[in-house]
């Protein structure tokens, strides 16, 4: 479904800080303006803060978002020339090297094109009886996109890069969570257990794990929503686009964050918590709003030539390994507090089950997108 939406400059520089700041003053004058209404208080948390553990690749002033507001901006290291001037006899220190994440990323972006650009009889082929979450999707005027699990089941042109990509990735949000763990006071195998052979892409479909990569094409030169409001389902995801169109809720408003770290000169990747992370943090750490936004035809003449226009984005969405069991008992820390419903016994892949049960996909065609959320929406009616 597109949703038209308004083109326009983001108003602040790109520091994820001052959106704390602004969220926090929001959330005052709402207080202010709820006390006037005499709306009912919400109970504070009086849990104590979180234990300072920095996040890998993430800048010191855009730790806190991940906790406040669900999302982040992982940042890669810049590659420096060597000095343009050397003395006779000097020799040039080596040019350093692009991150590896970043070099396996762009290594993704080329071959998913490549796969793009062909014809839908030959991308046909990769469509899977499990629809939206293995294999190419097509949902008309709006994107297509092709759902990795494992090597089996992945065309030639995607295996090498989307191997490497997601082994990297993975490993990488693993220490993600455990740092994420020590800053709830819990042992560094609290999350991390979750994520077990979802870190690897498994060679064989037997082997095939929750996690997925999601590589997609967006449609159009129109301003629009492409991809509606939602949070994602899993623990953790992380999201890179070769052009902008990502945007997060900032507590009160959408946040242009690709368009921010465009203009600053960086190179990164969005952070986004899941709804299995709010649930197995309770709630220390909140899944992250976001949607997807086209902002319209350039006004460049190289870009205005009336070829079509795509955002191409790789989604690498981590899920929990479904056999491992969830014991809040083993969840539970003075940071985390005490769970209202505990869990004892049921499995991650179960608990997933639960979760997706309350939310409807946006990735499948419109007309059964609306039949989910209206089935949703009468369930929450009859308070199930």
């Amino acid at each position: 479904m597109a949703v038209l939406v308004p083109s326009k400059p983001s108003d602040h520089s790109f520091s994820i800080s001052n959106i704390i700041s602004r969220f926090r003053s929001k959330r005052r004058t709402n207080s202010k303006s709820a006390a006037k209404k005499v709306q009912p208080v919400p109970p504070q948390d009086t849990r104590p803060p979180l234990i300072p553990s920095p996040l890998p690749l993430v800048l010191p002033e855009h730790q806190h978002t991940l906790p406040t507001l669900g999302w982040t901006t992982i940042t890669f290291p810049q590659a420096h020339n060597p000095p343009p001037a050397l003395s006779e006899g000097d020799h040039a220190p080596p040019l350093s090297s692009p991150h590896p994440l970043q070099s396996a990323y762009e290594s993704l972006f080329t071959a998913s094109q490549a796969f793009f650009a062909l014809p839908d009889s030959q991308k046909i082929q990769w469509k899977h009886k499990l629809g939206s979450e293995e294999g190419w999707s097509s949902i008309p005027g709006e994107k297509e996109f092709i759902t990795l699990r494992t090597l089996e089941y992945c065309p030639d042109m995607l295996r090498g890069p989307a191997k490497i990509y997601w082994d990297l990735i993975g490993t990488h949000l693993n220490s993600t969570l455990a740092r994420i763990s020590t800053s709830l006071h819990l042992p560094d195998d609290a999350l991390t257990q979750f994520v077990g052979p979802c870190a690897i892409m498994q060679d064989q479909d037997k082997n095939k794990t929750a996690t997925m990569l999601r590589l997609f094409r967006y449609e159009g030169w129109a301003p629009k929503v492409v991809a509606e409001p939602h949070s994602d389902l899993g623990l953790m995801s992380v999201v890179v686009g070769n052009v902008p169109g990502l945007e997060v809720w900032d507590g009160h408003a959408w946040f242009d964050v690709e368009r921010e770290v465009l203009r600053s000169g960086k190179l990164g990747a969005s952070l986004l918590v899941g709804r299995q992370l709010e649930l197995l943090s309770n709630k220390r750490y909140g899944a992250g709003g976001h949607r997807v936004v086209s902002y319209g035809r350039p006004g460049n003449r190289i870009e205005d030539s009336g070829e079509p226009r795509y955002r191409f984005s790789i989604v690498f969405v981590l899920r929990a390994h479904e056999p491992v069991l969830v014991e809040s008992e083993h969840l539970q820390s003075d940071v985390t507090g005490r769970w209202s419903e505990e869990m004892s016994g049921v499995s991650a892949g179960e608990m997933y089950e639960g979760i997706r049960g309350r939310h409807y996909n946006i990735n499948i065609g419109v007309g059964e997108r609306e039949r989910q959320r209206r089935s949703i929406e009468r369930k929450k009616g009859r308070g199930e």
